[in-house]
Protein backbone atom coordinates (compact mmCIF):
# COMPACT_ATOMS: atom_id res chain seq x y z
CA UNK A 1 0.00 0.00 0.00
CA UNK A 2 2.96 2.34 0.59
CA UNK A 3 3.97 2.06 -3.07
CA UNK A 4 0.40 2.82 -4.12
CA UNK A 5 0.38 5.90 -1.88
CA UNK A 6 3.69 7.05 -3.39
CA UNK A 7 2.33 6.62 -6.92
CA UNK A 8 -0.87 8.54 -6.21
CA UNK A 9 0.85 11.35 -4.30
CA UNK A 10 3.45 11.72 -7.06
CA UNK A 11 0.57 12.46 -9.46
CA UNK A 12 -0.84 14.97 -6.97
CA UNK A 13 2.58 16.63 -6.89
CA UNK A 14 2.14 17.68 -10.53
CA UNK A 15 -1.30 19.31 -10.43
CA UNK A 16 -0.64 22.82 -9.06
CA UNK A 17 2.82 22.76 -10.61
CA UNK A 18 1.13 23.03 -14.02
CA UNK A 19 0.23 26.67 -13.50
CA UNK A 20 2.61 27.59 -10.70
CA UNK A 21 5.83 26.96 -12.66
CA UNK A 22 4.90 29.66 -15.20
CA UNK A 23 3.69 32.21 -12.66
CA UNK A 24 7.12 33.76 -11.89
CA UNK A 25 7.95 34.34 -15.59
CA UNK A 26 4.79 36.09 -16.81
CA UNK A 27 6.46 39.50 -16.82
CA UNK A 28 9.50 38.02 -18.62
CA UNK A 29 7.27 36.50 -21.29
CA UNK A 30 5.48 39.83 -21.70
CA UNK A 31 8.82 41.57 -22.30
CA UNK A 32 10.00 38.87 -24.72
CA UNK A 33 6.79 39.18 -26.77
CA UNK A 34 6.02 42.94 -26.53
CA UNK A 35 3.38 42.70 -29.27
CA UNK A 36 1.31 40.25 -27.21
CA UNK A 37 -1.73 41.65 -25.41
CA UNK A 38 -1.36 41.45 -21.58
CA UNK A 39 -4.47 39.28 -21.40
CA UNK A 40 -2.83 36.74 -23.74
CA UNK A 41 0.21 36.64 -21.47
CA UNK A 42 -2.01 35.98 -18.44
CA UNK A 43 -3.61 33.13 -20.39
CA UNK A 44 -0.28 31.29 -20.12
CA UNK A 45 -1.58 30.43 -16.64
CA UNK A 46 -5.35 30.52 -17.20
CA UNK A 47 -5.65 28.65 -20.53
CA UNK A 48 -4.65 25.28 -19.03
CA UNK A 49 -7.48 25.79 -16.56
CA UNK A 50 -9.97 26.11 -19.42
CA UNK A 51 -8.70 22.93 -21.08
CA UNK A 52 -8.79 21.00 -17.82
CA UNK A 53 -12.58 21.25 -17.62
CA UNK A 54 -13.63 19.13 -20.64
CA UNK A 55 -10.78 16.67 -20.17
CA UNK A 56 -11.82 16.07 -16.56
CA UNK A 57 -15.18 14.86 -17.83
CA UNK A 58 -13.43 12.84 -20.52
CA UNK A 59 -11.40 11.17 -17.75
CA UNK A 60 -14.65 10.29 -16.00
CA UNK A 61 -16.04 8.66 -19.14
CA UNK A 62 -12.81 6.80 -19.87
CA UNK A 63 -12.58 5.55 -16.28
CA UNK A 64 -15.78 3.57 -16.77
CA UNK A 65 -14.39 1.76 -19.83
CA UNK A 66 -10.63 1.52 -19.38
CA UNK A 67 -8.18 0.83 -16.60
CA UNK A 68 -7.35 3.94 -14.63
CA UNK A 69 -3.64 3.20 -14.80
CA UNK A 70 -3.68 3.49 -18.59
CA UNK A 71 -5.67 6.74 -18.43
CA UNK A 72 -3.13 8.16 -15.97
CA UNK A 73 -0.29 7.30 -18.36
CA UNK A 74 -2.15 9.09 -21.17
CA UNK A 75 -2.51 12.17 -18.98
CA UNK A 76 1.17 12.10 -18.09
CA UNK A 77 2.14 12.01 -21.78
CA UNK A 78 0.09 15.17 -22.45
CA UNK A 79 1.54 16.78 -19.34
CA UNK A 80 5.15 16.16 -20.40
CA UNK A 81 4.77 17.27 -24.01
CA UNK A 82 2.68 20.34 -23.16
CA UNK A 83 4.82 21.37 -20.21
CA UNK A 84 8.25 21.04 -21.79
CA UNK A 85 7.06 22.33 -25.17
CA UNK A 86 6.21 25.76 -23.76
CA UNK A 87 9.88 26.47 -23.24
CA UNK A 88 10.63 25.75 -26.90
CA UNK A 89 7.84 27.84 -28.43
CA UNK A 90 8.77 30.79 -30.65
CA UNK A 91 5.57 32.80 -30.31
CA UNK A 92 2.89 33.52 -27.73
CA UNK A 93 0.43 31.54 -29.89
CA UNK A 94 2.64 28.43 -29.79
CA UNK A 95 3.18 28.82 -26.05
CA UNK A 96 -0.59 28.84 -25.60
CA UNK A 97 -0.92 25.78 -27.84
CA UNK A 98 1.45 23.81 -25.63
CA UNK A 99 -0.25 25.19 -22.52
CA UNK A 100 -3.55 23.88 -23.83
CA UNK A 101 -2.03 20.41 -24.20
CA UNK A 102 -0.65 20.69 -20.67
CA UNK A 103 -4.14 21.56 -19.46
CA UNK A 104 -5.54 18.49 -21.21
CA UNK A 105 -3.03 16.32 -19.36
CA UNK A 106 -3.86 17.90 -16.01
CA UNK A 107 -7.57 17.57 -16.78
CA UNK A 108 -7.12 13.81 -17.06
CA UNK A 109 -4.87 13.50 -14.02
CA UNK A 110 -6.65 15.75 -11.55
CA UNK A 111 -9.92 13.86 -10.93
CA UNK A 112 -8.12 10.53 -11.13
CA UNK A 113 -5.77 11.51 -8.29
CA UNK A 114 -8.56 11.96 -5.76
CA UNK A 115 -10.61 9.25 -7.45
CA UNK A 116 -7.85 6.72 -6.79
CA UNK A 117 -7.74 7.87 -3.16
CA UNK A 118 -11.49 7.29 -2.92
CA UNK A 119 -10.99 3.81 -4.45
CA UNK A 120 -8.29 2.66 -2.07
CA UNK A 121 -8.93 4.51 1.20
CA UNK A 122 -11.92 4.96 3.53
CA UNK A 123 -13.01 6.90 6.61
CA UNK A 124 -10.23 8.69 8.51
CA UNK A 125 -7.57 7.17 6.24
CA UNK A 126 -9.25 8.75 3.21
CA UNK A 127 -9.49 12.13 4.97
CA UNK A 128 -5.79 11.98 5.81
CA UNK A 129 -4.92 11.03 2.22
CA UNK A 130 -7.00 13.95 0.92
CA UNK A 131 -4.96 16.21 3.18
CA UNK A 132 -1.74 14.59 1.99
CA UNK A 133 -2.87 14.95 -1.62
CA UNK A 134 -3.52 18.66 -1.13
CA UNK A 135 -0.17 18.92 0.63
CA UNK A 136 1.53 17.18 -2.32
CA UNK A 137 -0.24 19.57 -4.70
CA UNK A 138 1.20 22.50 -2.83
CA UNK A 139 4.63 20.97 -2.32
CA UNK A 140 4.93 20.50 -6.08
CA UNK A 141 3.67 24.01 -6.74
CA UNK A 142 5.98 25.49 -4.12
CA UNK A 143 9.10 23.76 -5.35
CA UNK A 144 8.17 24.56 -8.96
CA UNK A 145 7.71 28.28 -8.35
CA UNK A 146 10.98 28.57 -6.43
CA UNK A 147 12.95 26.62 -9.03
CA UNK A 148 11.22 28.41 -11.92
CA UNK A 149 12.01 31.79 -10.38
CA UNK A 150 15.67 30.85 -9.96
CA UNK A 151 15.96 29.36 -13.46
CA UNK A 152 14.28 32.46 -14.90
CA UNK A 153 17.22 34.58 -13.72
CA UNK A 154 19.19 32.85 -16.50
CA UNK A 155 16.36 32.77 -19.07
CA UNK A 156 12.59 32.49 -18.79
CA UNK A 157 12.55 29.44 -21.08
CA UNK A 158 14.49 27.39 -18.53
CA UNK A 159 11.54 27.62 -16.12
CA UNK A 160 9.59 25.18 -18.31
CA UNK A 161 12.16 22.44 -17.75
CA UNK A 162 10.53 21.95 -14.33
CA UNK A 163 7.84 19.86 -16.03
CA UNK A 164 10.41 17.14 -16.68
CA UNK A 165 9.80 15.89 -13.13
CA UNK A 166 6.72 14.15 -14.55
CA UNK A 167 9.09 11.48 -15.93
CA UNK A 168 9.61 10.31 -12.33
CA UNK A 169 5.86 10.10 -11.78
CA UNK A 170 5.48 8.17 -15.02
CA UNK A 171 7.96 5.55 -13.80
CA UNK A 172 6.26 5.25 -10.39
CA UNK A 173 2.86 4.78 -12.00
CA UNK A 174 4.21 2.35 -14.55
CA UNK A 175 5.80 0.06 -11.97
CA UNK A 176 3.78 0.52 -8.76
CA UNK A 177 0.18 1.49 -9.56
CA UNK A 178 -1.93 -1.69 -9.93
CA UNK A 179 -3.90 -2.24 -13.13
CA UNK A 180 -7.02 -2.95 -11.11
CA UNK A 181 -7.95 -0.17 -8.70
CA UNK A 182 -9.75 -0.06 -5.42
CA UNK A 183 -12.52 -1.96 -3.73
CA UNK A 184 -16.06 -2.31 -5.01
CA UNK A 185 -18.77 -0.79 -2.81
CA UNK A 186 -20.62 -4.10 -2.65
CA UNK A 187 -17.84 -5.47 -0.48
CA UNK A 188 -17.78 -2.63 2.02
CA UNK A 189 -18.97 -2.72 5.61
CA UNK A 190 -22.16 -0.98 6.65
CA UNK A 191 -20.23 1.98 8.02
CA UNK A 192 -18.21 2.38 4.83
CA UNK A 193 -21.36 2.16 2.70
CA UNK A 194 -22.86 4.95 4.78
CA UNK A 195 -20.11 7.17 3.46
CA UNK A 196 -21.20 6.51 -0.15
CA UNK A 197 -24.82 7.76 -0.29
CA UNK A 198 -27.16 7.24 -3.19
CA UNK A 199 -27.19 10.91 -4.25
CA UNK A 200 -24.75 13.78 -4.44
CA UNK A 201 -27.11 16.42 -3.09
CA UNK A 202 -24.25 18.59 -1.89
CA UNK A 203 -22.32 18.49 -5.18
CA UNK A 204 -23.81 21.70 -6.57
CA UNK A 205 -23.19 23.47 -3.28
CA UNK A 206 -19.53 22.44 -3.20
CA UNK A 207 -19.08 23.23 -6.89
CA UNK A 208 -20.33 26.80 -6.44
CA UNK A 209 -18.27 27.15 -3.28
CA UNK A 210 -15.16 26.02 -5.16
CA UNK A 211 -15.79 28.43 -8.05
CA UNK A 212 -16.15 31.41 -5.73
CA UNK A 213 -13.08 30.45 -3.71
CA UNK A 214 -10.85 30.17 -6.79
CA UNK A 215 -12.10 33.38 -8.42
CA UNK A 216 -11.13 35.15 -5.20
CA UNK A 217 -7.79 33.45 -4.63
CA UNK A 218 -6.40 33.36 -8.13
CA UNK A 219 -5.78 37.10 -8.30
CA UNK A 220 -2.56 36.24 -6.43
CA UNK A 221 -0.86 33.89 -8.95
CA UNK A 222 -2.11 35.90 -11.96
CA UNK A 223 -1.27 39.37 -10.63
CA UNK A 224 1.44 39.14 -7.97
CA UNK A 225 4.32 39.19 -10.46
CA UNK A 226 3.03 42.42 -12.06
CA UNK A 227 2.50 43.97 -8.62
CA UNK A 228 6.05 43.10 -7.50
CA UNK A 229 7.54 44.68 -10.62
CA UNK A 230 5.30 47.78 -10.48
CA UNK A 231 6.29 48.49 -6.88
CA UNK A 232 9.99 47.72 -7.53
CA UNK A 233 9.95 45.09 -4.81
CA UNK A 234 12.02 42.48 -6.64
CA UNK A 235 12.33 40.24 -9.69
CA UNK A 236 10.80 37.00 -10.95
CA UNK A 237 12.86 35.22 -8.28
CA UNK A 238 11.05 37.30 -5.62
CA UNK A 239 7.69 36.24 -6.99
CA UNK A 240 8.92 32.67 -7.11
CA UNK A 241 9.91 32.73 -3.44
CA UNK A 242 6.59 34.31 -2.44
CA UNK A 243 4.56 31.76 -4.41
CA UNK A 244 6.78 29.05 -2.94
CA UNK A 245 6.01 30.39 0.52
CA UNK A 246 2.28 30.28 -0.25
CA UNK A 247 2.34 26.70 -1.42
CA UNK A 248 4.71 25.73 1.39
CA UNK A 249 2.25 27.00 3.99
CA UNK A 250 -0.57 25.21 2.16
CA UNK A 251 1.53 22.04 2.20
CA UNK A 252 2.07 22.22 5.97
CA UNK A 253 -1.62 22.99 6.54
CA UNK A 254 -2.71 20.05 4.38
CA UNK A 255 -0.58 17.67 6.45
CA UNK A 256 -2.50 18.61 9.61
CA UNK A 257 -5.85 19.19 7.89
CA UNK A 258 -7.72 16.45 9.74
CA UNK A 259 -6.66 17.83 13.13
CA UNK A 260 -7.60 21.37 12.13
CA UNK A 261 -11.01 20.22 10.90
CA UNK A 262 -11.54 18.28 14.12
CA UNK A 263 -10.77 21.42 16.13
CA UNK A 264 -12.64 24.01 14.03
CA UNK A 265 -15.58 21.76 13.07
CA UNK A 266 -18.42 23.75 11.47
CA UNK A 267 -16.30 26.93 11.52
CA UNK A 268 -13.56 25.42 9.33
CA UNK A 269 -14.55 27.15 6.09
CA UNK A 270 -15.38 30.42 7.86
CA UNK A 271 -11.97 30.62 9.55
CA UNK A 272 -10.25 29.92 6.23
CA UNK A 273 -12.13 32.78 4.55
CA UNK A 274 -11.28 35.12 7.42
CA UNK A 275 -7.60 34.43 6.77
CA UNK A 276 -8.16 35.08 3.06
CA UNK A 277 -9.72 38.45 3.94
CA UNK A 278 -6.75 39.35 6.14
CA UNK A 279 -4.37 38.44 3.33
CA UNK A 280 -6.12 40.47 0.66
CA UNK A 281 -6.49 43.42 3.03
CA UNK A 282 -2.70 43.51 3.45
CA UNK A 283 -2.17 43.23 -0.31
CA UNK A 284 -4.69 46.05 -0.86
CA UNK A 285 -3.10 48.65 1.40
CA UNK A 286 0.58 47.89 2.02
CA UNK A 287 3.74 47.72 -0.11
CA UNK A 288 6.18 46.31 2.45
CA UNK A 289 7.66 43.02 1.31
CA UNK A 290 7.34 41.74 4.88
CA UNK A 291 3.60 42.47 4.97
CA UNK A 292 3.13 41.04 1.50
CA UNK A 293 4.84 37.88 2.73
CA UNK A 294 2.46 37.84 5.71
CA UNK A 295 -0.50 38.15 3.33
CA UNK A 296 0.85 35.20 1.35
CA UNK A 297 1.11 33.13 4.54
CA UNK A 298 -2.54 33.89 5.39
CA UNK A 299 -3.68 32.95 1.87
CA UNK A 300 -1.63 29.74 1.92
CA UNK A 301 -3.12 28.70 5.26
CA UNK A 302 -6.64 29.30 3.95
CA UNK A 303 -6.12 27.28 0.76
CA UNK A 304 -4.44 24.47 2.71
CA UNK A 305 -7.74 24.06 4.56
CA UNK A 306 -10.25 24.68 1.79
CA UNK A 307 -9.00 22.34 -0.95
CA UNK A 308 -8.92 19.11 1.12
CA UNK A 309 -12.17 20.16 2.82
CA UNK A 310 -13.91 20.29 -0.57
CA UNK A 311 -12.39 17.09 -1.98
CA UNK A 312 -13.03 15.07 1.16
CA UNK A 313 -16.62 16.26 1.45
CA UNK A 314 -17.48 15.57 -2.19
CA UNK A 315 -16.11 12.00 -2.24
CA UNK A 316 -18.33 11.21 0.75
CA UNK A 317 -21.47 12.57 -0.89
CA UNK A 318 -21.48 10.34 -3.99
CA UNK A 319 -21.32 6.63 -4.69
CA UNK A 320 -17.92 5.13 -5.46
CA UNK A 321 -18.84 4.53 -9.13
CA UNK A 322 -19.62 8.26 -9.56
CA UNK A 323 -16.56 9.64 -7.79
CA UNK A 324 -14.59 10.58 -10.93
CA UNK A 325 -17.56 12.41 -12.44
CA UNK A 326 -18.23 14.22 -9.17
CA UNK A 327 -14.61 15.33 -8.98
CA UNK A 328 -14.84 16.40 -12.62
CA UNK A 329 -17.63 18.78 -11.59
CA UNK A 330 -15.40 20.16 -8.87
CA UNK A 331 -12.63 20.55 -11.44
CA UNK A 332 -15.10 22.38 -13.66
CA UNK A 333 -15.60 24.91 -10.88
CA UNK A 334 -11.93 24.93 -9.87
CA UNK A 335 -10.44 25.60 -13.27
CA UNK A 336 -13.28 27.67 -14.70
CA UNK A 337 -12.74 29.87 -11.66
CA UNK A 338 -9.06 30.16 -12.56
CA UNK A 339 -9.96 31.21 -16.09
CA UNK A 340 -12.59 33.72 -14.97
CA UNK A 341 -10.56 35.18 -12.09
CA UNK A 342 -8.44 37.70 -14.07
CA UNK A 343 -11.43 38.64 -16.25
CA UNK A 344 -13.54 39.88 -13.32
CA UNK A 345 -11.29 42.77 -12.21
CA UNK A 346 -10.50 43.50 -15.87
CA UNK A 347 -14.21 43.91 -16.65
CA UNK A 348 -14.79 46.04 -13.57
CA UNK A 349 -11.79 48.25 -14.43
CA UNK A 350 -13.31 48.82 -17.87
CA UNK A 351 -16.76 49.60 -16.47
CA UNK A 352 -15.44 51.92 -13.75
CA UNK A 353 -12.76 53.40 -16.04
CA UNK A 354 -9.98 52.91 -13.50
CA UNK A 355 -6.47 51.48 -13.79
CA UNK A 356 -4.95 50.60 -10.43
CA UNK A 357 -2.19 48.05 -9.86
CA UNK A 358 -3.94 46.84 -6.68
CA UNK A 359 -7.42 46.67 -8.20
CA UNK A 360 -7.56 42.83 -8.49
CA UNK A 361 -6.71 42.63 -4.77
CA UNK A 362 -9.47 45.13 -3.93
CA UNK A 363 -11.99 42.99 -5.82
CA UNK A 364 -10.86 39.78 -4.10
CA UNK A 365 -11.02 41.44 -0.67
CA UNK A 366 -14.61 42.61 -1.25
CA UNK A 367 -15.69 39.22 -2.60
CA UNK A 368 -14.16 37.51 0.44
CA UNK A 369 -15.98 39.89 2.79
CA UNK A 370 -19.34 39.19 1.13
CA UNK A 371 -18.61 35.44 1.25
CA UNK A 372 -17.98 35.62 5.00
CA UNK A 373 -21.26 37.45 5.50
CA UNK A 374 -23.01 34.73 3.45
CA UNK A 375 -21.49 31.98 5.60
CA UNK A 376 -22.59 33.69 8.79
CA UNK A 377 -26.15 33.80 7.45
CA UNK A 378 -26.10 30.20 6.14
CA UNK A 379 -27.05 27.06 8.04
CA UNK A 380 -24.41 26.21 10.65
CA UNK A 381 -23.60 22.81 9.13
CA UNK A 382 -23.64 23.96 5.47
CA UNK A 383 -19.87 23.77 5.05
CA UNK A 384 -18.95 21.60 8.02
CA UNK A 385 -16.31 18.91 7.44
CA UNK A 386 -17.03 15.28 8.14
CA UNK A 387 -13.50 14.43 9.22
CA UNK A 388 -13.98 15.38 12.87
CA UNK A 389 -16.73 12.74 13.14
CA UNK A 390 -14.15 10.06 12.40
CA UNK A 391 -11.75 11.59 14.90
CA UNK A 392 -14.39 11.22 17.60
CA UNK A 393 -15.12 7.60 16.64
CA UNK A 394 -11.49 6.47 16.94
Amino acid sequence: MTKIKASILSIALLIIMAGAAASPVLADIARHFPEAHPQLVRMVITLPALMIVPFSFLAGALAKRYRKKHIVLLGLAGYLIGGLGGGLADSIANILLFRALLGAGVGILSPLTNGLIADYFFDAERTKMMGYSAAANNLGGGLATIMAGLLATFHWRYAFSIYGVAFVTLLLVLFYLPKESGRDISGLSGHEKAEAPESGRGLIKWSLFTFLMIVIFFSIPTHLDFFIFAKNLGTSATTGWLMGLLTGISFATGIVFQRLAAFLRDKTALVAFIFLLLGFSLLSFFSSLLLIGTAIVFAGFAMGILIPLIMDSVTKEVQAKDTIFALAFINLSLYLGQFISPLVPGLLEHILNVSLIRFPFYVSALMTLFSIIGMLLAKKSAFAPSSYLYEEEQ
